[in-house]
């Protein structure tokens, strides 16, 4: 065999293959570590799901990392302050860097994230512009945001890619880039300072969802016409019973 013709049939190949890397100037150029969205790699809501299929479940799950967060940035905060008043006095001059610490508007990009987590399935994969429109963000800060929250252990990813439309059956992988696969994995990746606020907050929240009474059902129909009927019907079986008593004595 050529070395041509295996080029050929090699590309062709690579052409149909899911999750491969674009090459050469045929296409547009893709992020390393990226799969394809049809790739298992590029689903990781098929091992990462929370909330049971549970609203209330999930709520109580939202809460906990909401409130690990808040612990945690104000660590940070208090950190700060004491590093620029020491900076100020002179005994010392290491200032956290910007990237090494949570900012108080991240809160509203975790909570927007936590919010557009689809809890039955685990399915999470807004775009950067989505999120920025939704929070009211600039696209720069979302970004950064979404990767101080990453460093904390609030949030992971995985980078896919897409099939470029229109390209089927062309030669090369005609991929390009698309939205992350947005996950969250507390208990491998939560930093200690906050995994333990999250896991108390947790368990109380668990159980009060346990322990919270069961909602009585109505007696009476909250629909008047069915209680219209239900009361004709109640009528008509009394009027049968006193004419069977009637009948018998």
């Amino acid at each position: 065999m050529s070395a041509n013709l295996f080029a050929s049939i090699a590309n062709g190949v690579l052409s149909r293959t899911p999750g491969c890397r674009k090459e050469g100037a045929a296409t547009d150029p893709v992020r390393r570590q990226s799969y394809h969205e049809a790739s298992p790699k590029a689903q990781p809501w098929r091992i990462h799901r929370h909330g049971s299929g549970s609203r209330k479940h999930w709520g109580a799950i939202k809460g906990a990392a909401l409130g690990a967060f808040d612990r945690l940035y104000r660590a940070h905060s208090i950190a700060l302050t004491k590093a620029r008043a020491d900076r100020r006095a002179g005994l010392g001059d290491d200032v956290p860097p910007v990237d090494h610490r949570l900012h108080g508007d991240d809160r509203a990009v975790l909570w927007y994230m936590l919010d557009r987590y689809n809890h039955m399935t685990g399915q999470l994969y807004p775009t950067y512009a989505t999120i920025a429109a939704e929070t009211g963000k600039s696209l720069g800060f979302v970004k950064a945001s979404l990767h101080r929250l990453r460093r904390f252990g609030f949030i992971c990813w995985v980078r896919r890619t897409k099939t470029k439309e229109g390209a089927e059956g062309q030669a090369g992988p005609q991929l390009e880039q698309t939205s992350n696969a947005y996950f969250f994995a507390w208990a491998e990746q939560l930093v200690t300072e906050a995994k333990s606020t999250f896991q108390n907050l947790l368990t109380i929240a668990t159980r009060k969802l346990k322990s919270a009474p069961k909602p009585a059902r109505p007696t009476v129909p909250s629909d008047p016409e069915c209680a219209a009927i239900l009361a004709r019907m109640g009528r008509a079986i009394d009027r049968r019973d006193a004419a069977m008593s009637s009948a018998s004595s």
